[in-house]
């Protein structure tokens, strides 16, 4: 009797190893199926899209959210969003590296300390620098109230327990203020994703009623995840209405929802694209090897999915160190009522004027950050060739304009029957 309890014991070893090896073949199958991009051709690519979706949905192991970022005051005339804490790599110690805009005439005059465990403290050295938009220097707003923006530093220069907090103190009225901390893990470049996008929805309502709808959002963070965007930061999370979150969600999108409510009465575009952009590259740190800011109807379009062989990622890996940013080509195109999908419009406005909207950039994050502080006027950009990749900007109506020329006309054939596939994709997923 005995003998024949181990044999069926040795049989059902066997049995179970070979199921394991099933089940680890048709998983591999499966996901290289995922990443060619001939998969567009097949009638199911959809379901297989919706199930890949539905497995980050559930396996991703980044929390942009945690803590959530928000305006709050630490001083007269003084607000910080969010502070993140970075450990030296070579030495003891490390840096609360914090976002914070003051009044233009306000001067900085605080103490710092960095909260561990319960009650523990360490005090820091406070250190600032101011941080200028591109093209503008301190922001006015409508009743007089000057504003610039800085990254507070508190260093310190010995190990401690896990930080929770920085505790700034106005020196002028000895009140502290507790701002949670965001601790940038240590990951190898193999454990980063390959790209993250962070959606600015500050400036929503501005925009076409076309691109607030709940199909329009959906058809955003379908179109990125499709090209191979791995997670998405969303700024001001009021934009999002129950309706398109639920859809988002039913579609095995996850997004992470931050709070921008800008304490100051309404800054330009370029300055609060500014601050979002330190924010999402400082969340991005040790978490995305490239990453981008962009409004809900900005499109990137690479040549292929944003895989191993992709052209611009290959490109991305062989330059120095020393590049930060890379600056990508946008066209403004118009949209016509008629088209479902946004990058079936073919017709763009060679005379708009892309100073208005700003340059568009994919960052490295890690590079980006390491370049004094991030300050704009010290950070490296190499521009990627059309070829490769390129950014639409959709809005305004076709009519009545003179200047107009389609954008397929200057695309290189393969590039444009990829840009296709991924626009049939859309309309299974968005209008099955």
């Amino acid at each position: 009797m005995r003998k024949y309890q181990q044999l069926a014991l040795v049989l059902l070893s066997i049995t179970c190893v070979v199921i394991l090896l099933v089940y680890k073949s048709e998983n591999n199958r499966l996901k290289y199926v995922l990443e060619v991009v001939n998969i567009f051709g097949r009638n199911d690519a959809a379901s297989l899209i919706r199930i890949d979706n539905s497995s980050r949905l559930h396996s991703s192991p980044y929390e942009f959210d945690n803590p959530l970022p928000a305006w709050q005051r630490i001083g007269d005339g003084f607000y910080v969003y969010s502070s993140f804490w970075q450990k030296n790599e070579l030495a003891a110690g490390g840096t609360v590296i914090s976002i914070v805009v003051g009044l233009e005439q306000a001067i900085v005059n605080f103490k710092c300390q960095i909260q561990h465990g319960s009650s523990d403290l360490v005090t820091g050295k406070l250190l600032f620098t101011r941080i200028e938009p591109p093209t503008t220097g301190s922001v006015k707003s409508p009743n007089g109230e000057s504003f610039v923006v800085y990254k507070f530093f508190c260093k310190v220069t010995r190990d401690f327990g896990q930080p929770t907090e920085v505790i700034f103190t106005d020196v002028n009225h000895a009140i502290k203020r507790y701002v949670p901390l965001r601790v940038l893990e240590s990951r190898s470049v193999r454990q980063r994703m390959t790209m993250t996008a962070c959606v600015d929805m500050n400036d929503y309502l501005d925009l076409e009623e076309e691109f607030r709808l709940p199909s329009s959002i959906l058809q955003y963070f379908l179109h990125h995840q499709i090209v191979g965007v791995e997670d998405f930061i969303v700024y001001n999370s009021n934009a999002l209405s129950g309706a398109s979150a639920a859809l988002l969600y039913n579609h095995g999108i996850k997004i992470n929802l931050l709070p921008y409510n800008f304490p100051f009465d309404l800054a330009n575009r370029q300055q609060n694209r500014l601050i979002i952009e330190m924010d999402c590259l400082m969340r991005n740190y040790n978490a995305a090897k490239l990453s981008f800011v962009g409004a809900i109807n900005e499109y990137l379009y690479p040549s292929s999915r944003l895989r191993l062989n992709n052209p611009f990622l290959k490109y991305a890996w062989k330059v120095s160190s020393d590049v930060s940013r890379f600056g990508v080509g946008t066209r403004s195109v118009c949209l016509d009522t008629r088209k479902k999908i946004f990058s079936d419009n073919l017709l763009y406005d060679v005379d708009a004027h892309r100073d208005v909207e700003g340059p568009f950039y994919v960052y490295k994050p890690q590079h980006y950050n390491r370049t004094a502080g991030g300050t704009v006027d010290y950070v490296k950009t190499l521009d990627v060739d059309r070829n490769v990749l390129f950014v639409h900007r959709y809005g305004g109506k076709c009519s009545g304009k003179s200047n107009l020329h389609e954008w397929t006309t200057s695309l290189q054939p393969d590039f444009l029957q990829y840009v296709t596939d991924v626009g049939r994709e859309l309309n299974k997923l968005i209008f099955r």
